[in-house]
């Protein structure tokens, strides 16, 4: 042999779907009167909800991050054997959104700690605002601000 030769090819592995089982063992005890007692569920970020952990990061990092409407999310998910409406969907975003709402209102608080905060003012289109046509102009507001070397935004 005088060597060899390697050569690099990109592959990806598609998502995969699979079912997290969560076994609860029950125990009664015939002394007390407790009667039957089971288990409790590890903490979960939506109480009765199918959705574990990583699928709701899932769907919030595709609606948010990579721009992926819930409609193309539900087509999508279907694809894999999933069927999840959009309306659940759209109700595991509300409920996201206030799973996180202390860690905003931290980032807030930081942000106005510091002197200096930028902002930008950019027009968007709203297709069903209420009181609004579709043609009329809505605002998003953006804030830039903290310490130059964690900026929160």
């Amino acid at each position: 042999m005088i060597g060899e030769e390697a050569s690099e090819q990109l592959d990806i592995i598609p998502a995969k779907v699979q079912i997290l089982v969560h076994v609860r063992k029950k125990y009664a005890c015939k002394q007390c009167e407790a009667g039957v007692v089971t288990a409790p569920l590890p903490p979960q970020p939506i109480p009765r909800s199918h959705a574990s952990p990583g699928l709701l990061a899932h769907v919030v990092i595709s609606k948010y991050q990579d721009a992926l409407p819930l409609h193309r999310q539900e087509v999508i998910l279907a694809r894999h054997g999933l069927d999840i409406p959009r309306n659940t969907l759209a109700s595991w975003m509300i409920k996201a959104g206030e799973l996180i709402q202390p860690l905003l209102n931290l980032l807030q608080d930081r942000l106005f700690d510091y002197p200096v905060m930028h902002c930008d003012e950019t027009t968007v289109q709203v297709l069903n605002e209420a009181c609004k046509r579709a043609q009329s102009k809505s605002y998003r507001w953006v804030r830039v601000g903290g310490p130059p070397t964690q900026p929160i935004r």
